[in-house]
């Protein structure tokens, strides 16, 4: 009877672990070499990262951050499913992306602090790397060489996000040109 009480009661994770800083280490370091803005540093460079990685645990369907939110945080998803969801003005909720262990989210706002551009919801118990961009920026300006790799694997990253949303950009306009000829 005690247990069936206990497994109801609704409890908030973060006041539980507001942000720890301890966990596997080695699992950190797969995560963190498994991230593409790390993958070309040595086992010295991601241990260096690995010493500023913060954990937090959500519960199923709390929110981790809100669309508007300002962002300095970057997140690595260990265990769990989040959801990434934009609201549109109309009030409407679109979901963009379903994000899983080893996915990641809010990468540019460690490169340049800015509003969170969507909500993401853990859909199930979820732990997370968290990495803050006060923390990133000092490592990459204690350490010229390795700041630059960093910058160069974000770079990547960013370059590969452009490119996808310029690739969408023009299979829509090819559509909407299609449909325009139908029309006539």
């Amino acid at each position: 009877m005690k247990e069936d009480i206990k497994r109801n009661n609704v409890r908030s994770s973060f006041w539980q672990n507001i942000f720890k800083a301890s966990g596997n280490q080695h699992r950190i370091f797969e995560l963190l070499k498994s991230f593409p803005g790390f993958a070309e540093l040595k086992k010295r460079e991601i241990r260096k990262i690995q010493k500023i990685v913060q954990f937090r645990e959500f519960l199923a369907n709390e929110t981790i951050f809100y669309q508007g939110d300002p962002g300095f945080s970057m997140f690595i998803i260990d265990k769990g499913t989040v959801e990434i969801i934009y609201n549109m003005k109309n009030g409407q909720k679109q979901d963009l992306a379903t994000l899983y262990s080893g996915d990641f989210m809010g990468e540019m706002n460690v490169i340049l602090e800015g509003k969170r551009t969507a909500s993401a919801v853990a859909k199930t118990n979820t732990k997370v790397l968290i990495i803050f961009r006060p923390d990133l920026i000092e490592i990459i300006n204690k350490d010229y060489p390795l700041g630059v790799k960093i910058l160069f694997g974000f770079s990547k990253i960013l370059v590969e996000k452009l490119r996808n949303l310029n690739s969408d950009y023009l299979n829509i306009l090819e559509i909407m040109t299609k449909e325009k000829e139908n029309e006539k």
